[in-house]
């Protein structure tokens, strides 16, 4: 039986095309007995001037590819099309970055004000200052996403180990707390206006130290989650900027604890006009503003570090404008808020302080997201993160 398999023969006009061949990969005609089969080779492709030669040179390797005499623009990558699709983000994210940092540093300050101290008008300044500046978020957000039903899809699962979807429900939780906090403040302002009855009664509901407790135990956490979610979310991405680096996080936190603080004298001095005095709640949030910034620069200096030269739009490239403007605004804020100046030109001083200080902390969000667009441009930057060498252990 196996002799007659090894001696069958087909005259099949596909039989001889089963058969062995010697070159099998090699592109040609096949002649058959019955019919003659041509594989016509595909029309050549006519030259782009305007893609460089060395652009459509393959890479030998990762990094070791990079050639460091070589100009970054020459640098080999694949027919001018970039090894990573760079971030959709545009102005909205890094916006939204900022004002969702500013408000949970401002409620954190205003509710530990509240716990540890007099509160008064810090806490009061703070519930309105977080409420205001959360509220453009989900308009950001739905705006950047395109459509209004991908941020509500958001909500219909519960999944933790995606950073977007905890931060999701994150905002939402802190959105719930920053509420019912400027709720509080308001109706205690509108008490004068009210009945004794309704006064005694609203009173007793709006602080209540039981409802008082419970939104402190949601709120702050929440509000620590989303200060440094973002930062968290980036590092998560693999882009080259943002890819794995363990300061982003804290970077932002201390960028939002700051910004609440300078927000927070802004409404202060505004409320406070005509008085140069610098006050105590002024004093304490000027040494927290001092030891936020403090935190900030050692964590953008851990970040940079750690990223290495795939900072490089950081610090050559088309955002090193912003990035300086970010540590000119932190540095320049100190200076203005130290210098030694008359009585009558405290406030002054103090308002050119906060300015500067929110500037720096939103040049520190715009360079960090425009940033990582430009470094998912650059091949050479790009193919850093597959390199151990450039990749320190966190």
């Amino acid at each position: 039986m196996a002799e007659d398999r090894k001696d069958f023969q087909s005259d099949a006009p596909w039989a001889s095309a089963m058969s062995h061949r010697p070159d099998p990969n090699r592109v040609g005609s096949l002649q058959m007995p019955a019919q003659k089969i041509v594989f016509d080779r595909p029309p050549a492709i006519p030259p782009n001037p305007a893609v460089s030669t060395a652009a459509i040179v393959p890479a030998k390797g990762n990094a070791k590819a990079s050639d460091p005499d070589l100009p970054r623009e020459k640098e080999p990558a694949y027919y001018d099309v970039p090894m990573l699709k760079k971030p959709l983000w545009k102005w909205e994210i890094a916006t939204y970055f900022f004002l969702g940092g500013m408000s949970t540093g401002a409620h954190l300050l205003g509710r530990a004000a509240a716990r540890f101290g007099d509160g008064g008008d810090v806490t009061k300044m703070a519930a309105y200052l977080s409420f205001l500046s959360i509220l453009p978020g989900p308009p950001l957000l739905i705006h950047d996403l395109g459509d209004p039903k991908r941020f509500h899809h958001m909500l219909r699962v519960w999944k933790p180990s995606s950073p977007m979807n905890l931060g999701t429900w994150a905002i939402m939780a802190y959105s719930g707390a920053a509420t019912s906090e400027v709720v509080r403040q308001y109706l205690n302002d509108r008490e004068a206006h009210l009945k004794p009855r309704e006064r005694n009664a609203l009173n007793k509901l709006v602080n209540n130290g039981t409802l008082l407790l419970v939104q402190d135990a949601v709120g702050a956490p929440m509000a620590l989650l989303v200060a440094s979610y973002t930062g968290v979310l980036l590092s998560t991405t693999s882009n080259p900027l943002w890819s794995k680096n363990p300061w982003l996080g804290p970077l932002f936190t201390a960028s939002a604890i700051s910004s609440g603080a300078e927000g927070i004298m802004l409404l202060l001095d505004a409320k406070r006009k005509g008085s140069p005095a610098d006050p105590a709640s002024h004093r304490v949030l000027r040494t927290v503003d001092t030891l936020a910034h403090g935190v900030e620069l050692a964590c953008m200096a851990g970040f940079s570090t750690y990223a290495g030269e795939k900072a490089h739009t950081l610090h050559e490239g088309k955002m090193k404008g912003w990035h300086r403007a970010s540590l000119a605004g932190i540095i320049g804020s100190e200076v203005a808020k130290y210098a030694p100046l008359p009585r009558m030109l405290k406030k002054p001083q103090r308002v050119l302080s906060n300015l500067l200080g929110l500037f720096g902390g939103f040049a520190l969000r715009w360079s960090m997201v425009m940033g990582g667009i430009e470094a998912a441009k650059d091949p050479r930057t790009t193919r850093l993160v597959s390199d151990p060498a450039h990749t320190p252990s966190a």
